[in-house]
């Protein structure tokens, strides 16, 4: 079993041209974003942002730094649980460097698509086997969805009328986001317990979407699928005899997504935002995290964006909405990536010079 030969996962890091052009369009797009967010809010006043952020409590402000490291922090320390159930020891120096290769490759590239193979390389060049690699990669998808979709729920049952008040475009972008997330688990349960089911649902659905003339290149995109089926289900039968490897990964992504979450209630907090609201906020930005898979954009820049102001407008004025949302994904997801990113260059920098000896 593996998730792609060594020359293959090498050459996914080493890509340099692709991933400067990654790098060059994610930067391009973020510019671009926010300079939209800025122009388009008449309310916005950098007098008043820069007042909005000096005003700020510098504990709440503290904890929600400390909030995006625990994201990163969570996710390596599910990559070390599952490398140390198969008796592979990884420091937590390691393990931040994988979960940072994740976040920072799935941040710059469409579709999140860079994580996965960034976070093998470093893994397989630590010794781990590619079989314990797509076991991890497998773990941490299935229950990075799953947590989303427990959130989701939970929040919707206590506050429905939360996401009501987001406008059309918004709902349908979190339906969308939130089905793709439900598909996914599906996927990974079907592929745990009958993968044999699964393979005929998913043929079926590209037969009937192939006789509607939706997809091209039908059988290419049945031996994709058998590609992806087979790459996990050997990983799949695993881990359906390792039960407490699931339920340790479960609880420290869990705790990835709430942190994830908490940046944003940390700010608005720090900025003076009423405590009986801090649910309400917890609850928009639980839809926003699943509305952000909705368009393949790198990192959902624009989407997330879109979501956050809409939803943050409903319970505080356009300018604040606008001050929260600028200082709350700069934190959550900009300086996210340039730790990220730092981490990943100075471990790829140990690992040349470890090479060299």
């Amino acid at each position: 079993m593996e998730i792609q030969d060594t020359n293959n996962v090498d050459n996914n890091l080493m890509g340099n041209k692709k991933r400067l052009l990654f790098v060059i369009v994610f930067i391009v797009i973020a510019i671009a974003s926010v300079l939209a967010i800025i122009s388009f809010n008449k309310s916005f006043s950098i007098d008043r942002f820069i007042e909005f952020f000096k005003s700020a409590n510098p504990f709440w402000m503290g904890l929600a730094v400390f909030s995006m490291l625990l994201f990163i922090f969570t996710e390596g320390l599910a990559i070390k649980c599952v490398c140390k159930s198969f008796n592979y020891k990884t420091n937590l120096k390691n393990s931040f460097a994988y979960s940072s290769a994740d976040i920072y490759f799935s941040a710059i590239t469409p579709s999140a698509t860079g994580g996965q193979p960034a976070t093998a390389y470093f893994m397989h060049k630590d010794g781990i086997s590619l079989s314990v690699i797509t076991i991890a990669m497998f773990c941490i998808l299935m229950m990075y969805s799953l947590s989303i979709l427990i959130i989701n729920i939970v929040c919707f049952l206590i506050r429905p009328s939360i996401l009501l008040e987001f406008d059309f475009l918004a709902k349908l972008i979190i339906f969308v986001g939130f089905g793709i997330q439900f598909v996914l688990v599906a996927f990974f349960y079907f592929l745990l317990f009958n993968e044999k089911l699964l393979y005929k649902i998913c043929h079926f659905v590209l037969n009937i979407l192939a006789k509607l003339h939706l997809i091209k290149n039908k059988d290419a995109k049945i031996k994709k699928l058998n590609d992806i089926i087979e790459k996990y289900k050997e990983s799949a039968v695993v881990l359906k005899e390792h039960h407490g490897i699931l339920l340790k990964v479960f609880f420290l992504i869990f705790m990835q997504r709430v942190a994830q979450i908490g940046v944003v209630v940390c700010v608005f907090i720090a900025t003076g935002g009423a405590l009986g609201n801090v649910f309400d906020i917890m609850t928009i930005q639980s839809f926003v995290v699943s509305g952000s898979y909705c368009i393949p954009v790198p990192g959902a820049i624009g989407v997330t964006d879109y979501l956050m102001l809409n939803g943050f407008k409903t319970l505080m004025e356009a300018a604040d909405a606008v001050n929260l949302e600028l200082i709350g994904r700069g934190i959550s997801f900009y300086c996210c990536i340039i730790v990220c990113g730092v981490t990943i260059f100075v471990k790829y920098l140990l690992l040349k010079r470890r090479s060299r000896k």
